[in-house]
Formats: C-alpha cells, structure tokens, sequence
C-alpha cells in the first residue's frame, strides 16, 4: 500500500495549473523563447513530472504547447521535437500531439516547397492522419535561399507553393494564428517576391484571422504580393518588409482588424492605411490595439494634417514609436471614453498635439491604465527650453491627473519630469510610477509620495538620503523622521530598484528601512538578480538593529524579491 499523498499533490487541476503558469513566469509565445529560455522551463518543469499525476499533466501540457515540425528532406520524412522536453528522459510512447498550442515549422523555400516533395511526404499514409487537433498557431521560420535555389525556381512554383502551404494547414484543423520569419532571405528576383506573397496569402486564407510577418533581412526591404482578403482581426508587420501591402491589407480589413502593428517609414503609407484609395478617412470600428512605428523621416517632420473621419472610435491601447510627425488629434479623435493606454515619445510635435487637442484632460479622457513616455532627442531643442507646446510641468500635471500608471523611459528629461512629480496637483490619480536612469534620495521619495498619496509601487534607482536627512544623527534618523511623517502613506507597498552601481547596496538597504519605517503597508522590494546576490552577500539581512529596534515588526514584515 503507498503513501498517503500530501495536500500539494492534491492540490485542484486548476490550482495546479496556476502554479506552473506561475513558476515559467512566461508572458511571451513559445515561438519566442530562446534556446537559454527552453533550458529555464526544462529546469523548472522537469521536478514536478514526478510530484503526482496532476503535476505531471500539467507539466506535460506545458512542456508540450510548442513542438517543432521537422522536414527531413534527405529521409523523406517528418520527426516532432519538443524543445521543452528534459534531455534526460525519452519521450513517452503516448500520444502528445494532442497537447500542442503551437507548431513551429523550418524550411528552405525552393528545396522543401518548389520540388514536391514536402508535399508527396504528407501524402503518405503514415503522415496523412498526423494532426495537431488543439494547434491554433503555426510559426513558419524560412531560411536563407541561394541564388543557386532560385535559378531552379519556375514560373510554376508558385502553384506548388499553394501545394506546400495547403499540406501545412493540413495538420492543424483549427488554426487561427500565422506567424512567418524570414531568416535573411535572399530578395534579388522578382518573382521569389511573389512566391512569399502567395505563400503568405495562402496561409491567411479561409479560417485563420491572425497574420505576423518578421524578417532578418538586411539592405533593401522585402515587398510582398500579397491577395486581398477579409476577415483578419489581427496583422503585425515587422521590420524591412516594404509596408505598402500591409497598409492596404490593413484597409481591406478594417471593419474586423482588433489588433493592428504596422512600421511606416513614408508619408504615403499613413494615406493608405487611412484613405485606401478613397476620399474621406475608413473607420476601424473594431480595432482596440495600434502599434504604429514611425522610422526613416527627419526628426522635425511634420505631415499634413487631416481635418475630418474618427479612424479609430474604439481604440484602448496606442503606442507611437520612433519619430511623431502627426500634426492634428486624428489619432485621438472619438476614443476618450475608450482609450486605456498610451506609449508616445514626449516630442516637442507630441506635446504640442496633446495640449492643442485637450487629449489629457480629465474631462477629454476615460482613466487612463497607463501612460508611457519615450525620451525625445537631445536635438528637439525646442522641448528641452521649454518653448514649444504646453510646459512640461503642466502636461506632467494632465497625465498624473488621468493615469494610474506612468513609465518613462530615457534620461534626457527624467530630472525635470520627476520635479514636475514631486509638485503634482491634488487631483492626482497615479498609482505607479516607473522612471529609468533616475537616482533619487530618500528626500526625494518622501516629496514625491506626500503630492502622490495613491501611489502604490515606485521603479527607480534610490541609494541616498539627501542633504537634509544626512544632516540628521544617524541613530536618530528613524525616530526623528517618524515622528515628523508617520504615516507618510498608507497605499504605498512595492519598491522596484533595477541594476545600481557597484557598493550602493547597502545604501538601498538603508533607504528601504527607513520608507518601512514610514510607510506602515510598505512590505516588498524589487531587485534585479545581481542586486540580489549582492544585497544578500553585503548585507546579509540584519535589517534590525539599533536604532531600527523599535520598528522591528515594520522591517521583518519586509519582502526581498529578485
């Protein structure tokens, strides 16, 4: 008789599921991960194969999302591989296909599609029943072509290229999602610009409504025939791939488009994403999500402006990256009460359009999830004097006044940004806030936290005291300051402090006491890995002592995470 099994290994199915959700701390696809990020998850997922037979389902549906489609052209045959499979044990004479969210499939252009035989090999009995019944993505990862490869190509290829793609999709009844790579293939004839965009075309055709296109390509972009079709709720373009077509796809299906990441590098493509070739702007009624990337233009472009159409009613999620040329509200008309989030480099253009068009003010905008704000460039000269658009400190004020969470990212103006903080109205709503590259006092912390009473969680480097508090006897710093701001904020409880310089920990230890000692919620303190190390090497946790001792329930309730 065995042992009785313990309250972990009866844990409910979907608890279980939870916690290994939790332990690989994944927030990106599989098709992501690197061979480093594989490794992790086999490391962490390999112990609880043996915990019980809960655990083991669900590692084995965790290891088993994402498999490899391997055609091995010289044995005329297909092998599946889990990279996510632990190297120590064989893998199970069970069927696994059935677990799989995601295939990811490699191939040589000319030599696996344009001579059959990837075709005649699915053909065959023992592959014609293979299927991926749960599979709602497939990642296509083409690899380098040589001239030699296309100068074998005809004019014929592209029929076989359908062929290829139809006995793909053959293995994978329900998917949704399409994601191709281009691993620096070659661009030099015309017509292996066809065959991608009929191989592309082929893919998004009929049931799935999902398309991302990225390319490793270097020099002159690839441009894509693509054929129209509707229906796509969902298109990435990514890097040196002419947008030209996307920008058309995108207009074909703007009434089902929800998510939409495009790079535009031309004027014309902004027209005909939102024209499409007629005379008044389309409405994409169904889109929540715009990723727009704007690159290779002057720094101080600035294109037309469009007077009528509200493009984009339900927008919730913006992020403009790169340059800003908009010189009107386009972008935010008809969407105050919809949009949540906005990523927007802090250009002197940039702000100029949020203050002409009232986009942050509380009465314009719904409250906002969160604000994020790219650093301008050292040569908007303009922004950095101060005399273009609205002041920064009062366009700070607007956004502390709409949004509960602000990340900036950049150093050129994180000083004047965080003086801007510190005098913030008492209307503010901030939650958290994130600002790269900024060393702060512990002076500074309290400032920012009396003008910010909801803040919740706080990302910056914080390893000194200030001027005024090392004035103070160090044995009597913590009595003195709680007796002059205690409770200082009963919302504050996460501090997040990224990589410092080398002999600053013990600073940051010191920080952190004294916002425990303060704050009477503070409980958590973000490191980095190397912070980490460091902090439990130097310090080694004597978090209590005098003159700390009376304080001590504050700072044992302290939690330090990396």
């Amino acid at each position: 008789m065995g042992l009785p099994l313990s309250p972990f290994q009866t844990l409910p199915m979907l608890v279980v599921c939870k916690v290994v959700e939790y332990l690989e701390g994944r927030s990106t696809n599989s098709f992501e991960l690197s061979a480093t990020e594989h490794h992790e998850r086999k490391v962490i997922l390999t112990p609880l194969l043996l915990v019980s037979e809960r655990w083991r389902t669900a590692a084995l549906e965790s290891i088993c999302d994402n498999c490899e489609l391997a055609f091995i052209h010289s044995r005329r045959a297909f092998e599946v591989r889990f990279p996510a499979w632990p190297a120590d044990y064989s893998y199970p004479r069970f069927r696994k296909t059935h677990l799989v969210k995601q295939i990811t499939v490699s191939a040589f252009l000319w030599k696996d599609m344009c001579d059959g035989a990837f075709c005649d090999v699915a053909a065959m009995p023992q592959y014609e029943s293979m299927s991926f019944p749960a599979a709602k993505t497939i990642s296509l990862v083409l690899h380098k072509t040589t001239d030699k490869d296309s100068s074998s190509a005809s004019v014929t290829s592209q029929e076989k290229v359908v062929a290829f793609t139809r006995s793909l999709l053959q293995f994978t009844p329900i998917v949704a999602s399409v994601i191709v790579k281009f691993e620096s293939v070659s661009n030099a004839a015309s017509y292996n610009e066809q065959l991608y965009g009929a191989l592309i075309s082929e893919l998004y055709q009929g049931r799935v409504s999902s398309v991302d296109v990225y390319s490793g390509l270097n020099g002159t972009p690839l441009s894509l025939s693509l054929t129209g079709t509707t229906g796509l709720t969902s298109i990435a373009h990514g890097s040196n791939i002419s947008c030209a077509p996307f920008a058309s796809l995108a207009h074909l299906n703007a009434r089902t488009l929800k998510t939409l990441e495009i790079i535009i590098s031309e004027e014309k493509n902004w027209l005909d994403l939102l024209y499409g070739g007629t005379e008044t702007p389309t409405a994409y009624t169904s889109l929540t999500t715009l990723v727009v990337e704007i690159t290779n233009i002057p720094y101080d472009a600035i294109w037309a402006a469009i007077e009528d159409g509200e493009p984009f009613p339900v927008l919730s999620t913006l992020v403009v990256e790169g340059k800003y040329p908009f010189n009107d509200g386009l972008l935010f008309r008809g969407n105050g009460k919809t949009l949540q989030s906005l990523s927007i480099p802090f250009s002197a253009i940039a702000r100029n359009v949020l203050g002409r068009f009232s986009v942050l003010k509380r009465s314009g905008v719904a409250r906002m999830a969160q604000i994020c704000i790219d650093d301008v460039t050292e040569m908007d000269t303009e922004f950095l004097a101060g005399r273009a658009g609205v002041p920064i400190e009062q366009q700070v004020h607007r956004i502390l006044e709409v949004a509960t969470l602000l990340d900036y990212t950049g150093d050129t103006t994180n000083a004047q940004t965080f003086s801007s903080i510190k005098t913030a109205p008492t209307t503010a709503i901030l939650q958290h806030l994130r600002i790269s590259k900024l060393q702060c006092s512990v002076t500074d912390f309290i400032k920012m936290i009396v003008a910010l009473p909801s803040l919740v969680s706080f990302t910056c480097d914080i390893h000194a005291f200030g001027p005024d508090i090392e004035e103070i006897p160090a044995n009597d710093r913590p009595s003195i300051l709680r007796a002059k701001y205690y409770p200082l904020s009963s919302n504050f409880r996460v501090l997040r402090v990224p990589d410092i310089a080398d002999g600053l920990v013990s600073m940051v230890a010191d920080a952190a006491k004294i916002i425990a000692v303060l704050c009477p919620n503070f409980a958590q303190v973000d490191l980095s890995l190397k912070l980490r190390n460091e902090f439990s090497r130097e310090v080694a946790w004597a978090m209590v002592s005098d003159p700390f001792e009376p304080y001590a329930d504050s700072l044992r309730r302290l939690v330090y995470r990396g």
